[in-house]
């Protein structure tokens, strides 16, 4: 797990991913498709409540969750980082292979859905367009 930037207030002009996914292999791919294509910062969390305690410390431009986590699905936590001032309004991308997910909580939390498998040159455009 990458904790870069935990315990110490992230800048508000860096760009930074909030990576949370607890498979090691796909957040490692995230990480460093991340670090090697941009000039963004990324901080790469694996559990649910490392993500809840790390989020009071910065203020990510864009989070990426994983659909499918141990402790809480994405939207839990996602629903739970809301209720963190510095957390609120952050421009969320939810990453899943599920057939079947909740489209119009989604939907209605502005939460863009990046089906996996993705290509590599998606994810980059998406990751482009939000944080241009």
């Amino acid at each position: 797990m990458s904790t870069q930037g935990i315990g110490q207030t992230m800048h508000v002009h860096e760009k930074t991913v909030m990576i949370v996914d607890d498979d090691r292999d796909i957040g490692d791919m995230l990480h460093n498709i991340i670090i090697d294509q941009t000039d963004y910062k990324v901080v790469w969390i694996a559990e649910s409540d490392l993500a809840l305690n790390a989020a009071s410390y910065m203020r990510p431009s864009l989070l990426l969750l994983d659909y499918m986590l141990p402790t809480m699905h994405g939207l839990e936590l996602y629903d739970r980082l809301q209720e963190i001032d510095n957390m609120r309004g952050v421009p969320t991308i939810l990453i899943s292979a599920r057939a079947t997910l909740p489209f119009e909580e989604l939907r209605e939390r502005g939460i863009y859905l990046l089906k996996k498998p993705f290509d590599l040159d998606d994810f980059l455009d998406v990751l482009a367009q939000f944080l241009s």
